[in-house]
């Protein structure tokens, strides 16, 4: 079966390349995260980004009758939240600080295998 939607298709490529960089640049995302923290209006560009990309698909795809679908609609109202959440609470950042950057750096790690596997099988499970 086909990927019925653009969006899907979309999405999963977006697991895959955001799941490698997690993977194999989890430095780079701890250095990001750590300047993130002191500097919280450095994020703003990107909570402006996630919350229109997240208002937008959510509300142009929006499906909620069966699996991967479901999951992809979550996933864009998740990142419209967090977008918001940044936008208007960016104090909260402040808490990523107690996180040792080891923990950081494995759990980054973590979740780039589970987003290249989210990747790799929504594109098998469509293919």
């Amino acid at each position: 079966m086909m990927l019925r939607h653009p969006i899907e298709l979309t999405f999963a490529l977006c697991l895959l390349v955001l799941g490698a960089s997690y993977l194999f640049r989890s430095d780079h995302w701890v250095a990001f995260l750590k300047d993130a923290v002191c500097q919280p209006h450095r994020l703003f560009p990107l909570a402006l980004v996630m919350l229109a990309a997240g208002i937008f698909i959510g509300a142009s795809y929006n499906n909620w009758t069966s699996t991967w679908p479901i999951f992809i609609s979550a996933f864009c109202w998740l990142m419209a939240a967090e977008g918001a959440l940044i936008l208007v609470f960016p104090q909260y950042l402040k808490k990523l600080q107690r996180i040792p950057e080891g923990f950081l750096r494995w759990y980054l790690r973590f979740g780039g295998v589970l987003l290249l596997a989210l990747g790799f099988l929504l594109l098998l499970r469509y293919r």
